[in-house]
């Protein structure tokens, strides 16, 4: 069975964005190094599950970094990468998506997610999309966390675990420490 993984970057009091949105905290800390473990990590999948704001957020910048011969080398082929995917996006509001082999999820979030985590595949992977993460940890489908801290603290912010009401079940499986501050902590869920 396939592995759903979420992938979060979140600052040291465990915000994944600003109360607006903000993403700008975590640019500063953003190398080549970061570059190519997030790489690395898209190759273990290929499958990519989106919220709507962050598909609209990501959809037409890598779209264009595709068609930039100009671009870092790293970027060419994390855009590649990722623009080849299939891409599932869970919307209630989203009535198509535009993306190339992206779709919109056409079943509720339990059936969709099992009916490919049993497909054949790689992982599935989350980026961001706060909301879809919230509901597919409430509904116990996370195989495995990994969580990119970065040395930042935001006063105020959006949360990772909001709205948690139980204790969750992970064990560490790696930590990794870069050089410009951040630490990859990976957590494999236990459930049972």
């Amino acid at each position: 069975m396939r592995k759903l993984v979420v992938s979060m970057n979140v600052t040291l009091n465990g915000y994944m964005a600003g109360p607006y949105g903000e993403l700008d905290w975590h640019t500063p800390y953003w190398d080549n190094e970061l570059s190519r473990a997030l790489t690395q990590q898209l190759g273990n999948a290929d499958t990519l599950l989106l919220g709507r704001v962050t598909y609209s957020a990501i959809a037409p910048y890598w779209q264009a970094q595709q068609a930039n011969q100009f671009g870092a080398r790293e970027d060419a082929d994390y855009a590649d990468m990722i623009n080849r995917y299939e891409k599932v996006v869970f919307s209630k509001t989203l009535k198509s998506v535009s993306w190339r082999n992206s779709r919109l999820a056409n079943r509720n979030i339990n059936k969709e997610i099992m009916r490919l985590k049993q497909s054949a595949g790689k992982d599935l992977l989350v980026y961001g999309s706060g909301k879809l993460v919230a509901a597919l940890t409430k509904l116990n489908l996370v195989d495995e966390y990994h969580i990119w801290v970065y040395p930042v603290a935001l006063r105020r912010g959006r949360p990772l675990f909001k709205n948690l009401r139980e204790r969750l079940s992970m064990q560490p499986a790696q930590i990794s420490v870069f050089g410009s501050g951040v630490v990859l902590m990976c957590y494999e869920a236990k459930f049972g």
